[in-house]
């Protein structure tokens, strides 16, 4: 049963299930803007960005096969998702009213990098941060985005460590 997970961990499906789930992520944070008409504050942009993060290391692990640039993806798809789960960790702060810090207008993309002005369409804050709409199962989105990222995260980094523990087995 192990070596069929480490060979799951390696193989294109797992990466083709990372990508599907990056494009459901963005496809409802779109749907939620664009159809139920809930402007997005700046930690929905963030969240967009390090969930469109993790899609494109999900890519680069499809795109390829060699164990190098596969490590790397996993490694940054871990990385993508730990920084979300900080993003959504915050917004379920915020709209709880536990939160100290400041939400402003600010995407906070660097000049040489401004997301928020070259597609606005996806990255440009429309909101001041305080809630999130509500999502299912009675949770808002912000709790929603919480769990499904900790379950990612539970789950590529289960992958990483599988991946890494074959790489070990091989060398053997």
């Amino acid at each position: 049963m192990l070596s069929l997970l480490m060979k799951f961990a390696q193989s294109r499906w797992y990466w083709g299930i990372v990508v599907c789930a990056g494009l459901a992520l963005e496809g409802v944070a779109l749907f939620y803007q664009y159809i139920l008409g809930e402007p997005p504050c700046v930690l929905c942009i963030q969240a967009r960005f390090w969930t469109l993060t993790g899609l494109l290391f999900g890519l680069l692990g499809l795109w390829t096969e060699r164990p190098l640039a596969r490590g790397i993806a996993h490694v940054g798809l871990v990385s993508a998702l730990v920084l979300l789960i900080n993003r959504s960790r915050i917004s379920v702060l915020v709209e709880r009213g536990e939160y100290e810090g400041q939400c402003g207008m600010d995407a906070g993309f660097p000049s040489w990098f401004a997301l928020d002005d070259w597609l606005p369409q996806i990255f440009e804050v429309q909101t001041m941060c305080g809630y999130t709409p509500n999502f299912i199962l009675g949770l808002t989105m912000g709790e929603g985005l919480f769990y499904g990222a900790t379950l990612l995260l539970l789950i590529a980094v289960c992958a990483l460590l599988l991946t890494f523990a074959s790489g070990l087995l091989r060398v053997r």
